[in-house]
């Protein structure tokens, strides 16, 4: 089985690190990059198709929203999802209008993303 392939873009390190023990647990095996902000993404996604990407709105400089525009123009068959600590159906509406597959709040994240990344991954059950 190839390991997928997914791009975590998060500036908070603990966060980020967070996220990458669990999805490597959850989709083992897992090829993943990591991105604090707009420009690395870009560069660590490079032309290699992506699985799925998973995109903070918090971010310095282009916020996620306008990280997740871009992903998409680059890789238009690239899953993003979108994850923020604040909720509104403002944001909700503006991740989908860049070309986000779904938004998830971080307060419900582990519970919320699952089903998501099902749809673009296998999942290991016994890990999750």
């Amino acid at each position: 089985m190839l390991p997928a392939c997914a791009l975590v873009v998060e500036d908070h390190p603990e966060m980020r690190a967070a996220l990458r023990d669990w999805l490597s647990r959850l989709l083992a095996p897992l090829k993943l990059h990591e991105a604090h902000d707009m420009a690395e993404a870009l560069e660590r996604a490079g032309n290699a198709p992506l699985d799925f990407a998973l995109v903070n709105v918090e971010l310095p400089g282009p916020n996620g929203i306008e990280t997740t525009r871009e992903l998409r123009r680059r890789q238009p068959r690239c899953p993003v999802v979108v994850m923020s600590v604040q909720d509104s159906e403002a944001l909700r509406l503006a991740a989908i209008d860049a070309g986000a597959e779904a938004f998830v709040s971080k307060r419900h994240l582990t519970a919320d993303l699952l089903p998501i990344l099902s749809r673009y991954v296998k999942a290991q059950p016994a890990s999750a």
